[in-house]
């Protein structure tokens, strides 16, 4: 058993195939004690010493090493270092987003009473936009607030429970050419107007189209837009939706030297309106709930079929003088909504729960179609140090434009209002400015639902990221 082992330790050590010369010496120890114990004969020993030599030699000529690198290699995709790579894609994509604080205090006056309401709130946005191809963008924006489409406010209290976060935006767009750009989404509003019928939260859901063509010192633009309002359950009624068509037409031009001149004319076409009804009436979040508690009632058919039509056309207007020390801006707004009918309201109109066409007799046959807003400005840069100054003066009536989509802060949101609004920005760094926001409104027309008197302030630190 004892010689078994021996020639195993023997053979183990002859297999290796990697002797160096610090070996040789064991192996002749082996051999000796091979041929003292009687297992193997000098002659014996001798041969197998110089067997072992052989093979070591051997070894040495084509080591494992030299074998591997016979072997074909197929050669690596070409590819950047990962660092290179990570930096590559952010190039393509920026972030950024705002944080607002404000103090929010209102001052309302009615016919027997009055009160006061003081809101610390936020605003926090953030989102992103990618560049996947030169002519292709992909973006997206989370903003706090409730939900509702024209503010993102969210105030202070219930002891400290979380806020929600909804999607503001989520697009994409297609750039085929300079002169035509298609977006398609959750997008930022593309037209040339003013707080006077939208409010600067109010985002559209649906298509837009741009197209822009240059010369040398105009610019002729029009924006094409497919708003969807409303999804409804109705197949059986109808094939439609519920959607506003928007067709704008405008120019850019600079008359002189540091002068810029805007103009714009757009018509917004609301179809299919008539397939809503007073079910919703009650709440806030939908579209007739709205209007009706913001100052533009809401009538109903015997079919409980939508009355309300609006088609109304905008005349914008904006001149920039760029002139140092003094940049100063005028603007103008004008609307009408051709499709206004008081009469026709009253005359088909049944009373619903929380409206009755007769309260609309107290107008006589005024439409309450129009509103205009006009105003200026110092300041356009937003860098330190830079004071931004603005007013302006509106009167806008109850069915010029859906209630839902016009300013929230101006006489609480809604239509039938008349006032004055200041504003002015100072920048404490390139990223964080001072806003301070006041309003000083009231009813436009109070014989239907009476004084309504709301002076407010919004102070606001604004960071940029």
């Amino acid at each position: 058993m004892r010689n078994v082992k021996l020639l195993a330790i023997l053979m183990a050590v002859l297999l290796t195939g990697s002797l160096e010369a610090s070996s040789d010496e064991t192996v002749v120890k082996l051999l000796d004690l091979l041929i003292e114990k009687g297992i193997l004969s000098e002659q014996e020993a001798a041969g197998l010493m110089e067997e072992t030599k052989e093979a070591v030699s051997g070894t040495e000529q084509e080591t494992p090493k030299d074998k591997v690198a016979e072997k074909p290699i197929l050669p690596e995709p070409s590819q950047p270092p990962l660092d290179s790579r990570f930096l590559s894609v952010r190039e393509k994509i920026d972030f950024g987003g705002d944080l607002r604080l404000r103090y929010d205090s209102q001052r309302r006056e009615l016919e027997d009473a009055s009160w006061d309401r003081r809101r610390p709130r936020f605003r926090l946005r953030f989102g992103m936009i990618a560049t996947p191809t030169e002519n292709t963008e992909v973006g997206f924006r989370l903003a706090s607030g409730s939900g509702f489409q024209n503010t993102t406010n969210q105030s202070f209290g219930e002891h400290g429970r979380g806020k929600n976060i909804f999607i503001d935006r989520a697009y994409g767009s297609w750039e085929p050419t300079r002169w035509f750009k298609i977006i398609g989404g959750k997008h930022e509003n593309p037209f040339f107007s003013s707080s006077l019928v939208w409010d600067s939260d109010v985002n559209l859901e649906g298509a837009s189209q741009r197209l822009t063509f240059k010369g040398e010192n105009v610019q002729l633009f029009s924006n094409l837009t497919q708003f969807v309002i409303s999804e409804l359950d109705l197949k059986s009624v109808s094939n439609n939706d519920p959607i506003m068509l928007g067709y704008q037409g405008g120019l850019i031009t600079k008359p002189a030297k540091n002068t810029e001149l805007q103009l714009g004319v757009t018509y917004y076409d609301y179809r299919s309106l008539d397939l809503l009804s007073s079910e919703g009436i009650g709440d806030r979040t939908t579209f007739v709930g709205y209007n009706n508690s913001h100052g533009q009632q809401m009538v109903f058919d015997a079919n409980n079929r939508l009355l309300n039509k609006f088609g109304t056309i905008d005349l914008g207007a904006e001149l920039r003088l760029n002139m140092t020390p003094w940049p100063l801006g005028f603007f103008g707004n004008y609307i009408k909504n051709l499709r206004s009918d008081i009469q026709l309201l009253q005359r088909e109109g049944v009373p619903t729960e929380g409206s009755d066409p007769a309260d609309l007799a107290a107008y006589g046959s005024d439409n309450r179609d129009t509103g205009y807003q006009f105003g200026l400005g110092y300041g356009f840069r937003g860098k330190k140090g830079d004071l931004h100054l603005q007013y302006l003066y509106q009167v806008l009536e109850d069915y010029a434009f859906p209630a839902v989509f016009v300013d929230s802060d101006f006489h609480g949101g809604g239509t039938n209002n008349r006032g004055h609004r200041a504003r002015d920005n100072y920048f404490l760094t390139d990223n964080i400015y001072f806003q301070g926001v006041f309003f000083f409104t009231k009813r436009d027309n109070i014989a239907k639902d009476g004084k309504q008197d709301e002076d407010r302030a919004q102070l606001d630190l604004i960071f940029r990221f």
